[in-house]
């Protein structure tokens, strides 16, 4: 009985734990090699997020920021779910466009 105990409050715990992880763009790198690893590319931004802790704003805000750079604006491109890590499962992802001339 006391094992369960411990178990199930440690899973409780972790379980937690994972809920309240930031969102991250999705553009990893690998040591000796020059492009990405993650599904992020200049021109279509990958964003990892828990839909239990994170909110449309926060994650349009990141894409936004990500296109900023390259100085274009973010436009939704789809979506795959329990597609990234196990407690930011699923991916959205964001196109990079020319801003509209004014």
């Amino acid at each position: 009985m006391f094992f369960f105990k411990r178990f199930f409050l440690g899973a409780l715990l972790f379980g937690v734990v994972g809920c309240v992880q930031t969102p991250f763009v999705d553009s990893r790198r690998e040591a000796g090699y020059a492009g990405t690893v993650g599904e992020s590319t200049p021109d279509r931004v990958a964003i990892c997020y828990n839909s239990f802790s994170t909110n449309a704003n926060e994650i349009i805000r990141m894409a936004q920021e990500e296109c900023a750079k390259t100085n274009r604006e973010a436009a939704y491109d789809g979506h795959k779910y329990w597609s990234c890590r196990v407690f930011l499962p699923h991916r959205v992802y964001f196109r990079c466009l020319a801003k509209p001339v004014e």
